[in-house]
């Protein structure tokens, strides 16, 4: 048995090269927006050129500029660019292109929508040299793949969970294929400082059951999957040429992918992947009838799939279709960005908010970029923002 387990623990790590997506990695092609972290860029430059006295930038300001109707969930984005004006906006440029990442107004338009969530689960994410995996439902594969997640760590973390609670699989999915990347971005004498867990890995992939997993297991993988959610990664292209979501869109996109994979009575897609009428909500808390995830935007995908975890890890309605995953669950259900402090879970669904992303580049860049003055006065907009938002509910 020993030698049965030492030979498939063997092949388990020869196969991980196939399942990582290495950071910062550049395909010859690519599909959907291009490197370069506007964002970052952005509001690097404010924190360093605006005046005390110049406004943040709000949200629904640039959601209203660059969708075409913000307040539908399956509205394009704008085909014309967004207006970049100003010497913000200039300099934001300028120091793409010294970084090597130059940008056209079109593309950078394309990666702000992705980034903050304005696009749906289907653009540009599939071609010919960039096939989607398979999962057995019509749009669950284009949605797997723009979240950056490999079949076998998304079919494995769904066989453990159960499909009951495809929610609590998608956070795991993502917190596994994260650690996967992670190990093979750095050297194996490097994991020990960086606290990367190869033996976490190893027995998450090679579990049969949730019994065969550690609460350490599951308790490692929640706090990577929470580091990642209280930072702002943007800009980076897969090895696959697709550039990667932040981390709660990223979630979302394979719970999405999951509830597609379970089928609908009425499919509230159509061929094209368009919202059937009458069949399709058109807004995501609506218990009554299924979003057309695909055509959705991130960000509604996000407040659907908040929902759903709610629903799927609440101890009071634990029954046979969920008890599979309690421990999973137990684990996951507290996880929380630090960005949200003592306020609500539910505020996770601003994390594609334009002033929640200034406040985590600010808080990243401050020590070294920016003054101290600068970066608390985005800190208090966030704070702001996240209150008013919290009072309100």
């Amino acid at each position: 048995m020993k030698h049965h387990n030492a030979t498939r623990r063997l092949a388990l790590v020869a196969g991980l090269s196939a399942l990582a997506i290495p950071c910062m990695a550049h395909a010859n092609a690519r599909v959907g927006p291009p490197a370069g972290d506007i964002l970052s860029a952005w509001v690097k430059a404010r924190l360093n050129e605006i005046p005390e006295h110049d406004a943040l930038v709000t949200d629904s300001r640039v959601t209203s500029d660059m969708v075409t109707s913000p307040a539908t969930i399956y509205a394009p984005v704008r085909s014309r660019p967004y207006v970049f004006r100003g010497t913000v906006w200039t300099s934001a440029f300028s120091s793409l292109a010294t970084q090597g990442n130059p940008l056209t107004r079109a593309q950078a338009t394309e990666a702000l929508a992705w980034d903050l969530g304005m696009t749906n689960g289907y653009p540009g994410v599939a071609d010919a040299e960039h096939p989607s995996p398979d999962l057995g439902a019509t749009w669950a594969g284009t949605q797997l793949a723009k979240a950056g997640v490999s079949e076998d760590v998304a079919r494995k973390a769904l066989a453990l969970s159960g499909q009951g609670t495809y929610a609590v699989a998608a956070g795991y999915a993502v917190a596994v294929q994260i650690l996967i990347d992670k190990l093979a971005c750095f050297e194996p004498t490097q994991w020990p400082l960086l606290g990367l867990r190869q033996d976490v890995l190893e027995r998450f992939l090679l579990a049969q059951t949730v019994a065969d997993l550690r609460d350490y297991d599951l308790i490692y993988l929640a706090r990577l999957l929470q580091g990642e959610l209280s930072t702002w990664k943007g800009g980076q292209m897969t090895v696959g040429g697709r550039r990667q979501l932040p981390t709660a869109l990223r979630v979302a996109r394979v719970a999405a992918a999951y509830r597609d994979m379970q089928g609908y009575v009425a499919d509230p897609c159509t061929d094209t992947g368009a919202p059937r009428t009458g069949v399709a909500s058109l807004y995501p808390g609506d218990a009554q009838r299924p979003l057309c995830l695909v055509a959705a935007n991130d960000r509604a995908v996000l407040h659907w799939y908040l929902v759903q975890l709610d629903r799927q890890t609440d101890p009071q309605r634990i029954n046979f279709v969920t008890a599979t995953a309690m421990r999973m669950s137990r684990m996951l259900r507290p996880m929380r960005p630090l960005w949200l402090g003592v306020l609500s879970k539910d505020l996770l669904a601003l994390s594609a908010n334009i002033e929640v992303v200034e406040s985590l580049v600010a808080d990243q860049v401050s020590l070294t970029d920016a003054t101290d003055a600068n970066a608390n006065r985005y800190g208090a907009r966030r704070a702001l923002l996240l209150c008013e938002r919290e009072l309100a509910e």
